[in-house]
């Protein structure tokens, strides 16, 4: 767990659908802190083991933990998490004791990014009696810089729904629903993902 945030402020009032719920001076802080930090290819997991599967996933991420930068990371992860909790503590109600670290995910044309269906609630929480509990996607830049690239989700019985997120608009949910996200067939593609934790069922 990367942080854990104790009595979050009351006083923001979001639902839980695609609403710009950061302005452009958080897109800025993100920005500043990845001028400085590098990128990655994108895995998946399989049981115990880590591997590149460009046929399931095809991006570039970056894990941000960097205890460099703590000053930096902390002021963004209170703010995010402060919406995603009161989302959660209004229409689920999970048990959320902490965070695992943010991804911040780039997807480009040049490589048609994208991931394949999955669901965030296989083993890559890395607490041993935690689990994942909420989902989140933020976006980072406008939804006019890119075609493709859209985040759908599979809420069975053949209902699907799409969205394309611009800057500052975020999409929260169950981490046991599938989902995907589209090739990016024209422009870039940024987000921050992150995930609630909380005890195994």
């Amino acid at each position: 767990m990367f942080y854990t945030d104790i009595e979050p402020p009351d006083d923001i009032k979001i639902v839980p659908d695609k609403r710009k719920v950061v302005d452009d001076s958080f897109i800025k802080k993100v920005e500043s802190y990845m001028k400085w930090q590098k990128i990655e290819d994108a895995t998946i997991q399989w049981n115990d083991d880590t591997e590149v599967n460009p046929e399931m996933r095809k991006s570039k991420i970056h894990w941000m933990n960097n205890p460099e930068f703590q000053r930096v990371l902390i002021p963004i992860y209170q703010e995010v998490v402060a919406k995603v909790r009161q989302v959660n503590d209004r229409y689920w109600g999970y048990r959320v004791d902490g965070w695992e670290p943010f991804q911040y995910t780039e997807y480009d044309e040049s490589y048609k990014g994208h991931y394949n269906w999955h669901s965030d609630t296989g083993p890559k929480c890395s607490f041993e009696d935690q689990a994942r509990k909420i989902s989140f996607s933020l976006g980072l830049n406008d939804a006019d810089e890119y075609e493709g690239g859209e985040l759908v989700l599979n809420l069975g019985s053949k209902s699907i729904h799409s969205y394309r997120l611009s800057k500052g608009e975020v999409l929260i949910f169950p981490s046991y629903i599938l989902h995907k996200v589209t090739p990016v067939t024209k422009g870039f593609r940024k987000v921050i993902v992150g995930w609630g934790v909380g005890p195994r069922i």
